[in-house]
């Protein structure tokens, strides 16, 4: 009898089609070698082209010796593909970190002692015994029991195999189609390797002697060339998605704190730890509102609070925000974002200093000033100190006028927003009364041109860029143009135009006003201006500048209906 038969049989041709498929696709593969994830699954295609070689060849071996050699060698390599399948699924979905692969290494121990089994149960019998050489459609195949130690190796290595498509569908269910062909191909290429496994181990069927699985890893091959060739699969990988999951609540630099539905804390990011929880290690598990001081009853989804926090080092000042954790329809906790708010705080402390020195200190003095170079002015018979006295008092005049602006915005700024149907003639009409003596005002404004606004907002607006008008004239009785009309597109409803014969605003002032930034070189000309811009800018509209030699157009652009953000909600009133 020849060591090899002379003729192969179909299920021969199949299983050494499978091999050879599984040796290119790994051979492929080596070229991504070093990307997340290639080494485990060129690792797994290796282990499984060299059982299916080494079976295909058993397969047409007549020679008892040889025919359990190749058998062994096939089955060793095997037990090993559960384990190296699973290494594959947790890197390449981003499940194991840098520091957890020395538990993942823990895993190894059941296919390490399976092989061992293996290799030495001619001497104990606790993988298999009882052998005999059979021909199942026309091959020579292996008969043996399985016994007690090989049932508990393969039943873990399907275990190994059934986690790993677990971690890939789950992939598909969280990512989305960015990665669902490639996942889909990989996980169903599992599938007729496992029933053929299923039809060995349990011995289903007349020719269950056969390992079904090395033929019917043929598909299998194709559908991983499918993924891995047709698809570029390593070319993208939702480990990145994966760990941007778990990095981004340490990436961020306030804290933050992850509470179940009891309270308790079950995560907390560096920044968290270092203001809130000393002791880090006991920090999971603590009630939140003992360790954080923070009245969680008291917070509304979507809400900020304000909480002042004294450590060792300095003094915060933090606005609270709760976000609920959802899975399904059930809140099953909260995610606690304290924004530092310490520099806006103190900022808003000075600016409360400033205002008050402007409305009080300010205006007491000047109107010492002005009482004493009014009485200078009169009293005084060098005309040279009259003329000193006059442009001392002109100086005043206008610096109180910056303050009356100053305190009047800060009171617009610091109320409600009193929102309602504006008729906008009555507002430019107002403006035109006020004027008037100043300048040759003219106005267009439709019949029932109306807007819902905050009037105080747009006739303050209005009335700034009126005087910065005439003001910069060059002429003691400047024609000022107003017109109103509705405005194109969807943005904005109403627009308000003013137009002067006047030297322009200089182009550096436009730049600043468009920036938001002033600075020692570039700085605006005063704060009428900067007025127009943050009333509009509460009132959810905009403001343009086209300047020309000619003179200037300031546009006042508005919606048709002041829209209520984050900052003012709970602050309108609405008639």
């Amino acid at each position: 009898m020849n060591a090899l038969s002379l003729s192969i049989p179909l299920v021969a041709v199949g299983s050494f089609a499978a091999a050879f498929s599984l040796l290119l696709l790994t051979a492929y593969l080596l070229a991504h070698r070093g990307r997340p994830s290639v080494d485990w699954f060129v690792t797994t295609l290796a282990a499984q082209s060299l059982g299916c070689l080494s079976y295909s060849v058993g397969m047409l071996v007549t020679v008892p010796a040889w025919r359990v050699a190749f058998e062994v060698m096939s089955v060793l390599a095997f037990v090993w593909i559960g384990y190296f399948f699973l290494g594959f699924a947790l890197e390449y979905t981003g499940r194991v970190g840098a520091n957890r692969w020395s538990a993942f290494a823990a895993l190894a121990v059941p296919p390490f002692a399976g092989s061992l089994l293996l290799l030495t149960s001619s001497y104990h019998g606790l993988f298999w015994s009882d052998f005999a050489l059979v021909r199942v459609l026309g091959v020579v195949a292996l008969d043996y029991t399985l016994q007690s130690g090989a049932l508990a190796v393969f039943a873990l290595d399907m275990a190994y195999v059934a986690v790993g498509v677990y971690l890939l569908v789950e992939t598909i269910r969280s990512y989305g189609p960015l990665y669902r062909s490639e996942a889909v191909a990989v996980a169903l290429s599992t599938v007729p390797v496992g029933i053929g496994f299923a039809v060995w181990i349990l011995d289903l069927g007349p020719a269950s002697t056969l390992i079904w699985a090395v033929p019917l890893s043929l598909p299998h091959a194709a559908l991983d060339a499918y993924a891995f060739v047709g698809k570029q699969m390593f070319d993208a990988s939702p480990k990145a998605g994966r760990v941007a999951d778990e990095q981004a609540i340490d990436a961020l630099p306030d804290p933050v704190v992850v509470v179940d539905d009891a309270g308790r804390i079950v995560d907390a990011n560096a920044a968290a730890l270092d203001v809130f929880l000393d002791d880090g290690a006991n920090a999971v598990g603590r009630d939140a509102a003992d360790a954080l001081d923070v009245d969680l009853d008291a917070l509304r989804d979507g809400d900020d609070c304000s909480i002042d926090v004294t450590t060792d080092d300095r003094r915060y000042v933090f606005a609270v925000h709760r976000s609920p954790l959802v899975s399904g329809d059930t809140v099953v906790g909260h995610t606690l974002l304290f924004r530092d708010v310490t520099a806006q705080h103190e900022n808003e402390q000075r600016l409360e200093v400033f205002n008050r020195v402007l409305r009080h200190n300010l205006r007491n003095k000047l109107t010492t000033v002005l009482g004493s170079t009014a009485v200078i002015e009169d009293e005084a018979e060098n005309p040279k100190v009259r003329t000193l006295a006059a442009n001392a008092r002109e100086s005043s005049e206008a610096l109180a006028d910056i303050g009356e602006k100053a305190r009047r915005f800060d009171r617009l700024r610091s109320s409600d927003l009193d929102v309602s149907t504006v008729a906008v003639d009555d507002v430019v009409t107002g403006v035109v009364e006020e004027f008037d003596a100043r300048a040759a005002l003219a106005a267009r404004v439709p019949d029932g041109l109306d807007v819902t606004t905050d009037r105080r907002h747009l006739a303050f607006a209005l009335e700034n860029v009126v005087e910065n008008a005439v003001e910069h004239a060059n002429e003691p009785d400047p024609a000022v143009e107003i017109d109103a009309s509705v405005a194109d597109g969807d943005e904005y409803a109403v627009v308000v135009a003013v137009r002067d014969e006047g030297p322009g605003i200089p182009e550096a002032e436009i730049e600043v006003l468009t920036s938001g930034t002033e600075s020692d070189l570039e700085h605006g000309s005063g704060l009428g201006l900067w007025i127009v811009l943050w009333c509009l800018r509460r009132l959810g509209g905009e403001v343009t500048f086209d300047a020309t030699a000619d003179g200037t157009t300031v546009r006042l652009w508005l919606p048709e209906t002041t829209p209520v953000d984050a900052r003012d909600a709970g602050r309108v009133r609405r008639s």
